[in-house]
């Protein structure tokens, strides 16, 4: 119990350590790249600090794979220098043993950051992008999805345009029993539009089978009129890849609002390929960090007198990167429906598992 917890806070304050140290360097970074890319729009210091400080857990839920992996490699490469590993090896502990103990904790640390961190990442995502829409910055969503389906809006210079649907297509060029709502610059309702499609093409939407209300509260005798339509044309700068692209982004969405935000992107007509892989990913998240720090420690549990301590730091590093490539090449191909979505999610750590895993047990038969 007590050589568990002498390694056990070894591990953390190491992790605890180059967190820091990551978290600063993420700070200065990104520091200097939002206060080049905020200063055309005169956003003052304050906030652009509080930008960057909502930025920062986004980039470490992205590097905390690196982190814990040299966290391990730190802490197995400081026993070997100081024979500490050799004495706990003797006395007729394994390295599978040991290694449980930093496993064990890189489990829990996992699980929190999927269950716990990831709706707080989430949160700021959305709180910077609110921000930067204040200062005009990046403009707001124009695409939003309720339970009365899919909802638009696309603006000009003399009006604006709500548009509704029930669903959509595959690839969002085609909206189906559409309502259209034109208002003018001072919010009355100036003309509506009720079809059964509307197919988007290059510049247009074109409304098919539907009624046309024309308001002109002007006019007291008749200040509606209606007509019925095959076809009619409505400009639009609006793309159907713009629409697939506006939804919100999985990383901008809690993990328990994903199963939710699937359902209604499935109802609406829409792919949710991208949420669904995303979701996988956050759930093997635990898997990943355990993969990384057996690489780690496969790499640095070599006495030191044996040498090539600094070429091993490099073999782990270029691993753990090898590693975190595969993941996202699998993820593309997960996401081009080359390969299923839990192949792409949990293939890359649960092989790099067992492959450190086999590295490790023949070390320990040497």
């Amino acid at each position: 119990m007590t050589l568990a917890r002498y390694i056990l806070v070894k591990f953390l304050l190491n992790l605890l350590k180059i967190t820091i140290a990551f978290l600063l360097l993420v700070f200065v970074i990104d520091g200097v790249e939002q206060a080049q890319r905020l200063s055309p729009y005169n956003v003052p210091i304050k906030e652009t600090l509080f930008i960057v400080l909502l930025r920062a857990p986004q980039y470490m839920m992205e590097i905390i794979p690196l982190v814990l992996m040299l966290a391990s490699l730190s802490t197995f490469v400081g026993l070997s220098r100081s024979s500490e590993l050799v004495v706990m090896r003797a006395s007729g502990r394994s390295a599978i043993k040991l290694l449980m103990i930093p496993v064990a904790a890189t489990i829990i640390i996992g699980i929190l950051l999927t269950t716990v961190v990831n709706p707080i990442v989430a949160a700021t995502i959305r709180r910077t992008d609110v921000l930067l829409a204040d200062y005009n910055v990046a403009g707001r969503s124009l695409v939003s999805l309720g339970t009365s389906g899919i909802w638009l809006r696309q603006g000009s210079e003399d009006s604006q345009f709500v548009i509704q649907a029930d669903r959509a297509s595959f690839n969002g060029s085609i909206l189906f029993r559409m309502n259209l709502f034109e208002f003018s610059d001072d919010g009355s309702l100036e003309r509506r539009i009720v079809s059964e499609s509307a197919r988007l093409s290059e510049g247009e939407w074109l409304f098919r089978n539907g009624t046309e209300w024309l308001f002109n509260y002007a006019q007291t005798e008749a200040p509606v009129s209606s007509r019925e339509f095959d076809e009619l044309p409505l400009p639009t700068t609006l793309t159907s890849q713009e629409i697939l692209e506006k939804f919100a982004a999985p990383e901008a969405v809690s993990i328990w609002s994903l199963p939710a935000l699937i359902e209604r992107l499935n109802d609406a007509g829409f792919s949710s390929r991208r949420q669904s892989l995303f979701l996988q990913s956050e759930m093997a998240r635990p898997v990943l960090l355990v993969a990384m720090v057996l690489i780690g420690a496969g790499f640095s549990m070599r006495h030191a007198r044996f040498g090539q301590t600094g070429i091993m730091v490099v073999i782990a590093v270029f691993s753990a990167f090898l590693l975190y490539a595969l993941k996202s090449i699998a993820e593309s191909l997960g996401a081009a429906y080359e390969i299923p979505i839990e192949l792409a999610a949990w293939g890359p750590p649960t092989a790099g598992i067992l492959l450190t895993m086999g590295l490790l047990l023949h070390l320990e038969d040497g």
